[in-house]
């Protein structure tokens, strides 16, 4: 090729390809962004970042992003509520599909947990400041080789060196109430993350609700273009400045680890 370095390439096939496809461009362009989720194992994500600088790569979990999920973090960072004391997943209804629609799951396979999941795992590792998981377990059901149903408990030791427990339901055969339950010792916080519905709930002992809504987060990334603008922009930013990021891509490497974890199980 006789043309300057392009700026972003955008992949977006499938997981098994992506390693060929990554050599092939890696020197011509500044930056990569990968659809989520970029990988399936700790040897690929580690290939990524040893062969490119990570500030100039970024992976498609934006969540991270939205307002709501940026005042759960702050929340807990500032023990708001007192410390965290556990966290619980809950994902999926019987309306999804993550079944036999892969042509070769060799190359693309992957069901609930790592096509969709894993926005609800990455957001409580972020929110959390998780800095290692111990202890996973997972049971599981399948179909044509692709989880449909799992179950399942982590460890993970935060920045302050605390243990805490994460216990997960993601399923396309029942409905579930698709939400992450953050628990506090009088309370709890329930993060809903579809745009449509997404908020965050407070939960008595008594079970009383109380939304939180407060001028600051009115002013933050609420829908989907929001979202997506503040991410890209951040991404943009790190890669002007040369300085990694919340978003570059060797901040996910738990999430990473996780789905490694979930798989070999």
């Amino acid at each position: 090729m006789e043309y300057g370095k392009i700026d972003i390439i955008l992949i977006t096939t499938p997981y098994g390809e992506r390693i060929k496809i990554f050599n092939k461009i890696k020197n011509l362009c500044k930056a990569i962004f990968f659809e989520k989720p970029y990988a399936q194992n700790l040897k690929d994500h580690i290939y990524f970042t040893e062969n490119f600088n990570s500030h100039y790569m970024t992976v498609g979990y934006t969540r991270r992003k939205m307002g709501i999920v940026q005042t759960i973090k702050k929340i807990i960072e500032e023990k708001i509520f007192g410390e965290l004391e556990s966290v619980k997943i809950f994902f999926g209804d019987i309306h999804y599909k993550f079944d036999s629609f892969r042509s070769n799951v060799q190359k693309s396979g992957g069901g609930i947990f790592l096509e969709a999941g894993t926005h609800w795992v990455d957001c409580v590792l972020f929110t959390t400041n998780a800095k290692e998981i111990l202890n996973f377990s997972s049971n599981k059901k399948e179909s044509s080789s692709l989880d449909i149903e799992s179950s399942g408990r982590f460890e993970f030791i935060n920045h302050e060196e605390k243990k805490l427990k994460c216990e997960f339901l993601m399923s396309i055969l029942q409905n579930t109430s698709n939400k992450i339950e953050y628990n506090f010792k009088n309370c709890s916080i329930d993060l809903y993350l579809f745009e449509d519905e997404s908020s965050l709930k407070i939960k008595n002992k008594n079970n009383t609700d109380l939304l939180i809504k407060d001028n600051e987060l009115l002013n933050l990334p609420y829908n989907s273009l929001d979202v997506t603008y503040s991410y890209w922009n951040d991404f943009i930013e790190s890669i002007k400045s040369q300085k990694k990021s919340e978003i570059s891509l060797d901040a996910f490497f738990l999430t990473t680890k996780i789905v490694e974890m979930f798989y070999e199980n």
